[in-house]
């Protein structure tokens, strides 16, 4: 299979499941919570699929926010550490 063909393929069957979900849900009972919780339930898959492609860049976010993050508490660790010290030398 070539790289395109996969995630079309993986698109039918979610559809597919999709819609059998729903389709279960309207035939046993009145349908209206059933049929509420499987739109629901193919909201959170179609959510959940189109962010398992971003994996890296939200890997390489999360990793740029924690750098950040680290560079000003070391900023500020040094500062404080510094200027602690520059006040005894002039005491």
């Amino acid at each position: 299979m070539t790289r395109t063909a996969r995630p079309r393929l993986a698109r039918i069957a979610f559809v597919a499941a999709a819609v059998l979900v729903g389709s279960v849900g309207v035939v046993v009972g009145d349908g209206s919570a059933t049929v509420r919780s499987a739109i629901e339930a193919t909201a959170t898959a179609t959510a959940a699929a189109s962010l398992a492609g971003e994996v890296p860049y939200l890997a390489a976010g999360g990793a740029l926010i924690g750098l950040g993050i680290g560079a000003v508490v070391a900023s500020g660790a040094t500062y404080w550490y510094q200027s602690k010290q520059i006040g005894g030398r002039l005491e």
